[in-house]
C-alpha cells in the first residue's frame, strides 16, 4: 500500500482503486474514487465524509494473492 493522504490535502485521480477511512470507522474500505465520490461495492461517501485515503497497488496485491489458475499449476507442477 502507498502513503495515506488527508483527504483535506488531495484527492486521488478519476477511478483509481482506493482504500479510505471514514471518521467513525476504524477499519478502511476498499472501493474507488469516481465523480467526486469514494465508491464501495454497496456504497457511495462523499470526499467530505472521507477522513484518509490511500491508492492501491494493484500489480502488488495480485502477486500477494494469486488466482485459482495459479495454484493449479502449482499444484499440477508438484504433482509431475
Amino acid at each position: 500500500m502507498g502513503i495515506w493522504i488527508a483527504t483535506a490535502h488531495g484527492l486521488p485521480r478519476e477511478d483509481e482503486a482506493v482504500q479510505f477511512a471514514l471518521g467513525s470507522r476504524r477499519v478502511p474500505l476498499r472501493g474507488r474514487y469516481r465523480r467526486g465520490e469514494f465508491a464501495t461495492r454497496w456504497w457511495r461517501y462523499p470526499a467530505w465524509t472521507v477522513e484518509r485515503w490511500c491508492a492501491i497497488n494493484r500489480s502488488a496485491e495480485r502477486a500477494t494473492h494469486p488466482g485459482p489458475a495459479a495454484a493449479l499449476d502449482h499444484h499440477l507442477a508438484a504433482a509431475m
